[in-house]
């Protein structure tokens, strides 16, 4: 109970919480502080033990979340890493596995991190490493790769450092938003108030129905760091706009209403935050190629966005990413200490032989042949699965 709703450790020993286990069982043996603590260091280290036999019992490779931030009352830095890796029954998992204080300078957190990724042997495992857009995290990356065995990383860490796109879509968004915080304050202010009992919610709907609006929309309240529930705010608030001009003259205790200015420029605002809220992309390799894999889209959805993303050097970021899904293959293959499937035919010398190192006659027709062949001798499965016909389904199964 404690552990699931975060409740202070010393309530065992509270008179309320005493008097109200004895009216349920007068035998309960109560415990102290000391006692509960040791009891939640063991679940964790149980808990710990599971996931850690999880990851590195499959073969799955491990991407790993990071964010660092100062705390507003205690002005320390903390960091939270967060494993994200695939089990056995192909189920997606998440496991935070450090919670943690950095000392300053933050550059620490290269070290904390380090010694988090040995203390749970997936340093060896890695595929990507999420951050922040900062600069610090750029240099933080490089010093990363020296430590790590480039051998063991995906390309050589080429892939290893994943920018975080909500990251910089939210430096992008937050930017516009302060060209009208005065618009978004007024608006917000309004939505609390009428959102703020279950009376005032109840007068709100009546006023609805009194315009007969038939939208089902709610008012909801933003977090202000999070852009887009600022836009959900805004949509919803702007669906109800003669609903505030019409309270403002039956409530009393209501103010102030948006005026036809805050209006206007959270109407434009929303216009242009529905493409970042509808699409948003971060062309990095690896969401390149989940991209592929997926068989409703593979190099299709490419071709069409990157256009329209890369102006006059789409070509060659096409390029990029076709063979980056084959340098990926390659390199599982020859992980996997199977034959390469990829390797030619033939030796180098361009001549095959038999178990008597007799050279077959036709051996010179078939290179002959497949020289100038216009048709391709060897297809890899990845050539066969981009040359398949994409997976068609209905629209309404590709919104999310």
């Amino acid at each position: 109970m404690i552990v699931l709703h975060e409740y202070p450790l010393n309530m065992v020993e509270h008179d309320g919480f005493r008097s109200f286990v004895k009216s349920l069982q007068p035998l309960f043996r109560y415990v102290s502080r000391t006692t509960i603590r040791r009891d939640i260091l063991k679940i964790y280290e149980n808990e710990k033990t599971k996931t850690m036999n999880s990851m590195n019992d499959n073969r799955s490779r491990v991407a790993i979340t990071t964010d660092l931030w100062t705390s507003n009352n205690q002005k320390r830095g903390y960091m939270v890493v967060t494993a994200h890796y695939i089990d056995d029954s192909w189920i997606l998992r998440n496991r935070i596995i450090r919670f943690i204080y950095v000392p300053t300078p933050h550059t620490a957190k290269l070290k904390v991190l380090m010694e988090c990724l040995i203390e749970w042997s997936i340093e060896r495992k890695l595929s990507t490493l999420t951050l922040d857009n900062r600069i610090v995290n750029i240099a933080m990356m490089d010093q990363m790769k020296e430590k790590l065995r480039n051998t063991s990383l995906l390309m050589k860490g080429k892939l290893l450092h994943m920018k975080c796109s909500a990251h910089i879509l939210n430096l992008i968004v937050q930017q516009g938003l302060g060209a009208i915080q005065g618009a978004i304050k007024t608006i917000r202010e309004s939505v609390v108030f009428w959102t703020g009992t279950p009376k005032r919610v109840e007068k709100f709907e009546e006023a609805k129905k009194g315009l007969s609006c038939s939208s089902n929309k709610r008012l909801v309240l933003d977090c202000k760091t999070r852009w887009n529930s600022t836009y959900l705010m805004l949509t919803s608030a702007i669906t109800y706009k003669d609903v505030f001009s019409r309270l403002i003259h039956t409530e009393k205790n209501y103010k102030k209403e948006p005026s036809e200015r805050d209006w206007l420029l959270a109407k434009v605002m929303c216009e242009k935050l529905k493409l970042f809220y509808n699409y948003w992309t971060s062309i990095h390799g690896i969401l390149a190629i989940a991209t592929v894999l997926d068989p409703r889209f593979k190099m299709k959805l490419i071709e069409y966005y990157f256009p329209k993303i890369y102006v006059g050097e789409y070509q060659n970021e096409v390029k990029r990413s076709r063979m980056l899904c084959y340098d990926l293959v390659k390199e599982y293959k020859s992980n996997d200490g199977k034959e390469n499937i990829l390797e030619p035919l033939f030796n180098a010398s361009g001549v095959g032989g038999d178990n008597d190192g007799c050279v077959d006659d036709l051996v010179g027709f078939d290179l002959y042949v497949s020289s100038t062949s216009n048709v391709e001798t060897y297809k890899s499965e990845l050539d066969l699965y981009l040359e398949e016909a994409k997976l068609c389904l209905g629209v309404e199964s590709l919104i999310f």
